[in-house]
């Protein structure tokens, strides 16, 4: 597949393509978390933010978890979750359309 090498020279450290339960299924740039541990945590996150989203009003569609160094950010899309840990300070908008781009193309393929 390699779809996410497209997210590296955005400056994304790493990026992740996870299923609903947690099992990677594809993940480019550094190893750090490890793929598997960044793609269970995502899957938990989600699953966990599903009753907050439908209370406002909708199903989860993105989110954020930010750290002083760090932030993920996170685009669902049919079952499936596109993760993308990146610096802070990195061009969020850059690498928010292109997390998009890729959810839409992934969900025609998958």
């Amino acid at each position: 597949m390699k779809m996410l090498e497209t997210l590296v020279p955005l400056g994304v450290r790493q990026a992740i393509l996870t299923s609903q339960d947690g099992l990677v299924i594809e993940s480019a740039g550094k190893e750090t978390p490890e793929p598997e541990l960044l793609a269970a945590e995502l899957a938990t996150l989600a699953r966990a933010s599903r009753t907050l989203a439908r209370s406002l009003g909708g199903d989860l569609r993105r989110f954020t978890i930010a750290t002083e160094h760090r932030e993920v950010l996170v685009v669902v899309f049919g079952g499936y979750f596109l993760g993308a840990v990146v610096e802070k300070g990195a061009d969020r908008k850059s690498i928010g359309n292109e997390l998009s781009r890729l959810a839409l193309r992934l969900a025609q393929t998958i």
